[in-house]
């Protein structure tokens, strides 16, 4: 039996989670993806604990399907600030002894909304309704390490597996049918799948994003899905 959890998280201030290989400019995803969100939830198991057999704590969540909308009455904005970063990595082998090199500017990007909040669904048939709970109720941040939230409510029951037309707030994989009318709608985004052991590279999905650009804020369209699951009311979409 598969089961879900709905957590409401209440940023503090925002997020930031940067896209695959950047590097000398750090844009932000507008919505935490998949792979921060099981990091999320990993992390309340696993505090504390850098690698587990080598791999990221987050590779046990896997399996687990991790969807993110933000909540009907938060309203974002994203800006790009100006950071002091390590830059060690990209240096020339000969550089890296030189202190000189080891820093630089980068524009990083940030999702501001003070005291919005995201609502999260993790989908699993590996862990109990209790398990999920306890897990949910302990998630701290989001992206980067000061990106934190308070959760403000936690939700669990059985997830059904539907298909066909639903409407959905939450993003999903591109490659789901979505009615031409909405399609204005959406952002595509690539999001990582995978990739939690180190030197190994994820692998990248593109996912479509139902939202209003600015003031960023989830929007609702319908999706022909094949898989879906109805979660306490909503739906999110598989496939």
């Amino acid at each position: 039996m598969e089961y879900y959890a709905k957590v409401r998280l209440k940023l503090h201030w925002g997020f930031s989670v940067s896209v695959p290989l950047a590097a000398k400019a750090k844009p932000s995803f507008f919505l935490p993806p998949p792979s921060t969100l099981k990091g999320a939830l990993s992390f309340s198991k696993y505090r504390g604990v850098d690698t587990v057999g080598g791999r990221s704590p987050a590779s046990e969540f896997e399996d687990v399907l991790a969807f993110a909308r933000f909540s009907d009455d938060t309203v974002a904005s994203y800006s790009e600030d100006v950071v002091r970063n390590v830059v060690l990595l990209f240096q020339r082998p000969e550089r890296r002894e030189d202190r000189t090199y080891w820093f630089n500017i980068v524009p990083t990007g940030k999702v501001l909304s003070p005291a919005g909040e995201i609502v999260s669904v993790f989908v699993t048939n590996k862990f109990t309704k209790k398990e999920l709970e306890d897990m949910g109720w302990s998630i701290m941040r989001l992206g980067s390490k000061e990106g934190l939230v308070s959760v403000e409510e936690v939700e669990t029951g059985e997830a059904k597996a539907v298909s066909g037309k639903v409407s959905t707030k939450y993003y999903f994989p591109a490659t789901a049918a979505v009615e031409e009318s909405h399609t204005p709608k959406l952002v595509y985004a690539e999001f990582w799948e995978g990739g939690f052991e180190y030197g190994k590279e994820g692998k990248r999905v593109r996912y479509a994003v139902p939202l209003q650009r600015f003031p960023m804020k989830s929007i609702e369209v319908t999706v022909n899905s094949r898989k879906a699951y109805e979660v306490g009311g909503e739906y999110v979409v598989v496939a």
